[in-house]
């Protein structure tokens, strides 16, 4: 169980809506921590969400990408990065990396989960009355773009009228570092989406059971059925440090009281083959301790000090099928860095087979699938 001691704070979060020529409040927010020092707030044809995290090491890459539109596009396109983190660890990290553009709160991930974020960094373009226009991650995109919806759009609002500031008395929290080695706690959040915080003192992981033990076993997550009833949601902390070689999803299950079966199925996935790796080293990308290991857009992968395992994982996951790696234990957990096209089969293969030496096949594979069930009293 977890124990938890929070110190409280009181935040009185006040609504301010200005009335000019529409008046929709599309995006819910918390609280704006500061506006751009480059575009306007009033009139604007489109607006761009940034979702992004202060440990996240891509997402500032990508801040730096956005900064250039804006500055390439100061009117009728306004950019506003939003954290679900608590607002006073957002002000010390803009303390210590200022940038310009407007920076906002959506303290209960309100935003987040309509837009199912999953990964960072990721963004969503809309036009003034909030209909999506785009969304990917932030390096994809591109000024053709943002110059072809300007064209289209005609109507416009301000920055205070698109975007809805919740009127709420809400108690915000420092951060909780846990106690315990695990710390395992049920959710009543519906959304079963993975939230993922990894920094030096723990990792912490909130969402449903399957995506959790698919995360930290790095499986995809059609190979794990759970016994009706076990998905519900969780927040789960792990304290560090702790064994990098530790199997942690067995842990957890164990933990848990749960038993697991292993059996296997046939089914369309993609099949590696290593025969002369030509993996690069950890110091091809640097996006320095505590961030973020990956930036996945809607064509590239690109990860800094991450495995076989864990980069095939997450390449299974925006495929939505099995990627099954060769039985190594040493080839599979040894780190690297990584940036490979993934959208396209045959770009992927080309970039996989020229760049890693790994050969990706296509085809009917056999793959282990995790029964998870209740153990018997």
């Amino acid at each position: 169980m977890m124990n938890c001691f929070f110190k409280k704070y009181l935040s009185a979060v006040i609504i301010c809506v200005v009335s000019v020529a529409y008046s929709y409040g599309q995006v819910n927010i918390s609280e704006f921590i500061q506006e751009s020092k480059i575009a306007s707030p009033d009139n604007n044809k489109l607006f761009f969400v940034d979702f992004w995290a202060t440990w996240c090491g891509p997402c500032i890459t990508a801040k730096e990408h956005l900064g250039v539109l804006q500055k390439q596009f100061p009117n009728d396109f306004y950019v506003v990065s939003l954290s679900s983190e608590n607002p006073l660890n957002v002000e010390k990290f803009l303390k210590r990396k200022p940038n310009d553009l407007a920076v906002a709160i959506d303290y209960n991930k309100e935003t987040f989960k309509a837009h199912n974020v999953r990964v960072l960094p990721d963004g969503v373009l809309f036009n003034a009355k909030g209909k999506v226009l785009w969304q990917g991650g932030a390096p994809d995109l591109k000024a053709g773009t943002i110059a072809k919806f300007l064209r289209q759009e005609k109507s416009k609002t301000s920055l205070r009228s698109f975007f809805q500031v919740i009127d709420i008395a809400e108690e915000l929290s420092t951060e909780y570092i846990p106690t315990n080695a695990l710390e395992i706690k049920p959710i009543s959040d519906n959304n079963n989406e993975l939230f993922v915080v990894d920094n030096s003192k723990y990792l912490k992981l909130s969402g449903s059971l399957k995506s959790i033990v698919g995360y930290l076993a790095k499986i995809y997550k059609n190979q794990i059925i759970l016994e009706q009833g076990l998905d519900t949601n969780f927040e789960v902390y792990f304290k560090k440090p702790f064994n990098a070689n530790e199997n942690l999803a067995y842990k957890l299950i164990t933990e848990m009281n749960l038993g697991i079966e292993r059996k296997s199925n046939k089914g369309e996935g993609i099949s590696f083959t290593i025969d002369a790796p030509k993996f690069w080293d950890t110091n091809q990308i640097d996006w320095g301790k505590g961030n973020a290991k990956y930036l996945i857009g809607d064509s590239q992968i690109k990860a800094d000090n991450v495995s076989l395992k864990d980069v095939s994982y997450q390449l299974a996951y925006v495929l939505d099928m099995p990627v099954i790696i060769p039985d190594d234990t040493e080839l599979n957990l040894t780190l690297h860095d990584w940036d490979f096209h993934y959208k396209f089969f045959q770009l992927m293969q080309s970039d996989l087979e020229d760049n890693y030496g790994i050969i990706a096949e296509k085809k009917v594979v056999t793959y282990a699938v995790y029964h998870i069930q209740k153990k018997a009293p």
